[in-house]
Order: C-alpha cells, then sequence, then structure tokens
C-alpha cells in the first residue's frame, strides 16, 4: 500500500469514525425515544384491556346466580370471559390502532389464554416471554443489536387479582415485536446515513488534498527517477534533487523506487508474455509450469478446479497435479513431451489449451465449457426472483394496511349498527371473519417473497433422498405404500443448502403418500445423465389433470380438498434457487410424476 494511499485512508478513516460516533448517538437516543413511546403505549394497552375484562367480567356475572364464595365468583368470571365471543374482536380491534403491539391475550388459571386477538393461541398456556423493560435496561450497543439483529417478542404483563387470592384472576399479555420496532427505526437511519455523506465527500476531498501536499516531495524525486529508467535524465541531477527533498519518513519511499529500478535494469523479460497471458484469462484456470516442469504460478481459478489451498498447489510438478492415468494427464504429458501446442482440446467437459513460451517454460489453461452458461443462468434467475419479490412484497404491504383500517371501521360499524339492526350480525362476523382469513394470507405471502440466502456446501443428493425415505418409512408402511428405489447406492456430489433441498424434497414425498391414501406403490429413481442429475418421484395416486399441471406450483393453488398450496410453491423456488427445473407429470387416474433436475458436479476435480 503506497504512502499517498496510507494518507488519505488515515484521514478519511477519521471523518468516517467520527461521522459514526455522532450516528450512533443519534440512533441511541432516538431508539430510546421509541422504546419508551412503545413501552407507553404496551402498558396502556395492557392496563385499558385490564379494565375493560374487569368490567366485562362483573356485568356478565350479573346473569348467573349469586356465588356462594369467592373462588365459585372467580371461576364464573373466567367462565364468561372465555366465553365472551366480543372481546377477542375489541382485542383485535386495538391491535389494528398500535404499529409495534403484535398480539393481545387474556389468560386464566395457570395461564391457559381465555382469549386473544390471534384464536389460534385460546385454550393454549400462554408462553413466557422477556419483559420489554429488559430491551431498555441493555447498554446502547447490545440494545440496537437486539432491535436489529434477530426478530424477538418483548412483552408487557399485567396481573388483575383480588386481595387474599394468591394466583392471579386474570393475566393481560401485551407483546410487542422487536421487527415492527427495526421498521420504525430504519427509515431514520437511511436518513441519518444520506445526510452523512456530504461529511466523507468532504473529508475524501481533504484527505487528497493532504496527501498531495505531503508527497510532493517525493513525486519529483520519482519522475526524475522515472527520467533516468527512460534514458532521458542525468544521474548527478537526480542525486542532488534526492539529497535535496528526502528526509527521513521519505527515504524509505526513495529507496523502494530505486529497488524497483535495478530490478527493471535486471528484469526477467522472458515471464512477460505470459503474465499477460494469466491477466488476460482470469476467467479460465491457468497454470504456468517452469522448465523443470514445476508450477510456479497459477490464477484462482486453478485452485477451484483442483479443489486444493495455495500452499498445497505451490511448485508440485505438472505429472502430480494431473496424473498421466486420466485423459488431461495423458494430453498434457504429450504436449510437453513433443514440445506442442494445443488449442481448445476437448476433454471431456473441459477445453485444454498449452503454450510453449520461451526459456521452456508451459502455459496450460483449463476452460470448463458450460461454466459460464451456468453462472449467467444463475444470475439471470436471481435477478428475476428478486425483482419479483419486490413486487410482489410491496403489493401485500399495500394489501394489509388498508385491512388493519377496514378491520377497525368494521368494529365501529358493529357498535353502531348491531343495537339498532341486530339480525346484521351473522353478517358482520363474516365479514370480520374473511379480514382475518385475508390478513393471514397476506402475512403468509409476505414471508414467502422474503428474499433467501442461500447456505451453500458440499453435499451428497443422493444421501439426501435416502435420508427423507429412511425418515417417512415408518409413516409409509403404516399407510399399505411399498417402496421401490433406483440409482440411490452411488453419490451425487452437488453444493447447495441443503435444508432448502431437504424441504423441498420431502414436501413432494409427503404429498405422494397422502395421494394414495391407504395403500399404493412409491417410486424414487435418481439418474444422472448430460452433466445432471434427474430425480423422479412417482407414485400411483389419483394423478393430476393435464390442464392443472402448470398450476400446482402456483402459491395457494391446491388440488387437495384441505390443502394450503404452499409446500409445491417452496419446492419450485427451492429448485429454481439451485438453478434447476421442476415439473409435473403422469396419466391421469393412475397416479403423478415429479421429475426434478440439477446441475451435476463431478466428484473429482479433473478427469
Amino acid at each position: 500500500m503506497g504512502l499517498r494511499l496510507r494518507i488519505m485512508l488515515l484521514t478519511l478513516g477519521l471523518a468516517a469514525v467520527l461521522s459514526l460516533v455522532l450516528i450512533m448517538v443519534h440512533l441511541n437516543s432516538l431508539m430510546m425515544v421509541s422504546l419508551r413511546y412503545t413501552a407507553e403505549r404496551a402498558g396502556s394497552t395492557a392496563h385499558f384491556v385490564k379494565s375493560f375484562v374487569l368490567v366485562r367480567a362483573m356485568e356478565k356475572a350479573r346473569a348467573a346466580p349469586e356465588p356462594a364464595t369467592i373462588e365459585d365468583r372467580i371461576r364464573l368470571w373466567r367462565k364468561v370471559i372465555a366465553e365472551d365471543t366480543d372481546l377477542p374482536v375489541l382485542l383485535s380491534a386495538t391491535l389494528a390502532q398500535t404499529q409495534s403491539i403484535v398480539e393481545i391475550s387474556v389468560a386464566g388459571e395457570r395461564g391457559v389464554v381465555l382469549a386473544s386477538s390471534t384464536p389460534s393461541k385460546t385454550a393454549s398456556a400462554i408462553a413466557p416471554r422477556l419483559p420489554l423493560k429488559s430491551l431498555l435496561e441493555l447498554g446502547p450497543v447490545d440494545r440496537f443489536l437486539a432491535v436489529l439483529s434477530a426478530q424477538v417478542d418483548y412483552e408487557n404483563r399485567v396481573d388483575l387479582g383480588v386481595s387474599g387470592i394468591r394466583e392471579p384472576v386474570f393475566t393481560i399479555q401485551v407483546l410487542v415485536s422487536s421487527a415492527l420496532l427495526r421498521d420504525a427505526i430504519l427509515p431514520e437511519l437511511r436518513r441519518t446515513l444520506i445526510a452523512s455523506t456530504p461529511l466523507l465527500v468532504l473529508a475524501l476531498i481533504a484527505a487528497w488534498l493532504v496527501a498531495q501536499l505531503a508527497l510532493r516531495p517525493i513525486g519529483r524525486i520519482s519522475q526524475a527517477l522515472d527520467r533516468i529508467a527512460s534514458g532521458e535524465g542525468d544521474p548527478a541531477e537526480a542525486a542532488r534533487q534526492v539529497r535535496e527533498y528526502s528526509s527521513a519518513r521519505e527515504f524509505a519511499a526513495v529507496q523502494e523506487k530505486l529497488r524497483l529500478l535495478g530490478e527493471q535494469f535486471r528484469g526477467a523479460q522472458q515471464f512477460k508474455g505470459s503474465v499477460e497471458a494469466i491477466l488476460e484469462r482470469l476467467e479460465e484456470a491457468t497454470f504456468l509450469f517452469g522448465p523443470n516442469g514445476r508450477l510456479i504460478l497459477w490464477s484462482e481459478a486453478a485452485e477451484r478446479l483442483l479443489r486444493m489451498d495455495r500452499s498445497r498447489i505451490a511448485g508440485r510438478p505438472f505429472d502430480e497435479l494431473f496424473p498421466p492415468g486420466r485423459p488431461v494427464g495423458q494430453m498434457l504429458a504429450g504436449a510437453i513431451t513433443a514440445q506442442q501446442n494445443l488449442r481448445d482440446l476437448p476433454i471431456g467437459r473441459l477445453m485444454l489449451s498449452v503454450d510453449r513460451l520461451p526459456g521452456g517454460s508451459t502455459l496450460v489453461r483449463l476452460r470448463d465449457a458450460e461454466g459460464r452458461r451456468i453462472v449467467e443462468s444463475q444470475l439471470n434467475l436471481s435477478n428475476r426472483l428478486a425483482a419479483i419479490n419486490r413486487l410482489t412484497g410491496g403489493v401485500a404491504h399495500e394489501i394489509k394496511n388498508p385491512l388493519n383500517s377496514i378491520a377497525l371501521r368494521l368494529e365501529l360499524l358493529k357498535n353502531r349498527v348491531l343495537p339498532e339492526v341486530p339480525e346484521a350480525k351473522d353478517e358482520i362476523d363474516v365479514i370480520s371473519q374473511e379480514i382475518t382469513r385475508l390478513d393471514r394470507v397476506v402475512r403468509t405471502f409476505l414471508d414467502f417473497t422474503r428474499p433467501l440466502e442461500l447456505k451453500e456446501s458440499q453435499l451428497d443428493l443422493a444421501e439426501i433422498v435416502r435420508g427423507l425415505i429412511e425418515l417417512l418409512r415408518p409413516e409409509l408402511e403404516q399407510a399399505g405404500i411399498r417402496v421401490e428405489t433406483a440409482g440411490l447406492d452411488g453419490k451425487a456430489p452437488m453444493v447447495g443448502d441443503e435444508g432448502l433441498l431437504k424441504q423441498a424434497i420431502l414436501n413432494i414425498l409427503q404429498n405422494a403418500r397422502e395421494a394414495m391414501g391407504q395403500g399404493g406403490l412409491l417410486t424414487v429413481q435418481l439418474l444422472q445423465a448430460e452433466g445432471e442429475y434427474k430425480l423422479t418421484i412417482a407414485d400411483t395416486g389419483g394423478g393430476i389433470p393435464k390442464e392443472l399441471r402448470e398450476r400446482v406450483f402456483q402459491l395457494y393453488y391446491s388440488t387437495k380438498e384441505k390443502g394450503s398450496g404452499i409446500g409445491l410453491a417452496m419446492a419450485f423456488r427451492a429448485v429454481q434457487l439451485h438453478n434447476g427445473t421442476i415439473e409435473a407429470g403422469g396419466q391421469e387416474g393412475r397416479g403423478a410424476e415429479f421429475i426434478l433436475r440439477f446441475p451435476s458436479q463431478h466428484s473429482e476435480a479433473v478427469d
């Protein structure tokens, strides 16, 4: 790294640190204000629900006979609250008026939920969460990381008790989501970063000016030495400039320049062409072997091709890297022995080129004929998926906001209309249920369109399929389903996200089991041909009509009566993200067939 660059980076770094400190102070203040406001809203909401529950319980209890003991009264209160159908609607309406509260629950004996804004939580034990005040008690850095790095629900819990009774009569739990807090803070963070950009630009300009002023003497000395190197300068004049402009700090740079000048005159001209060739072909696996046949230079693509790190490649002879028993080794040994050049000679999936250089060196280039096409296809697919996710995610958000407003207005309409038109209750309840269902659909859609980050690793597709079959085997045998497999005994190496692939294949296997009901034949076959793996999963169920085979991969579309329409859509996305394809087939009435194709990867780097 040059001295000029160091000075620029130091100046720019100081400005960046100052900006970062100011940003962190501002964000900490903003986060504290937001958290305190959220805590106040959660507390006021909990006390409001507490008051409402108490009044509601007392009102409902008046219609029943007077309990003999306080325990009987408490049981009566809990019963009327559990049977109150208006309370969950009120909780949902209260939830719709807030931005950071995600759930409100009312629990009774032993923390069993009596009413909740999330209907599925009813009759289950209330889940303990970290108290919201614990987030306020964290340090600035820990609080910032807690809000921005993970999605955690914090609670504000209020107990409603009776004097003389240890266990609370009711427990009100208000859950606050850190994800919603993050959504409120991120816009301010973006505005702060944008506002800091001019400061960084000024710091960059200042760093450049400081570096120019500080290194002007060294620049003059370098110009004089460059004139000497080109034969235009006077050595005596250059020596005078060195004495005039050099100082203790600058002497190291001058010394380095002189060393480079000496190396230029000594040179190694015979390697100039080979270095240029390597730089021009960095996308290829490039090897430069010296006259003694040992490796002296190579590209990063060479390490990836051989699957060996730098320490294992350096200095090794070509016959160890490319054994003569393999096609590449045979052709390479023959070309080096015969001192002949080769141009794009096809060897399996590779293209081999050999160039004999002056001085006895040999330049070897290996290129994967399909590599560029696969990478470009993967990039195009990723761009399309990202664009679709941005579009559909924005549409889902635009639907969710009006839904909250509709739910609130419906609650107000219910309070106004029902006293005068009681028979309208069924219609209003239907509208409320449909709003809740649509809100659930939008939430699921947002989860589906959220971008995925693949956790790629080396894996064995055959081993994954074998493991999933063994996992389902007891369930299949119980249902009277026989399993026949083919091609799963060997290895099928590839690179991918193991968890995502397992879930995709498991969804298809489970669909096959459900399609066969009580008895049938499940056939799983894995083949390798033409640079790809072909995984076929076939059942003997009712099959899929031809006109519906394209639609089964659409989100929320299902041919089953109680199907969710999510499993095959997730499987389709997982296969696409691995640069593969999936298609549905089979004969209608005789069973369905799903064919998954993935790019294969040879177990050996070079054949």
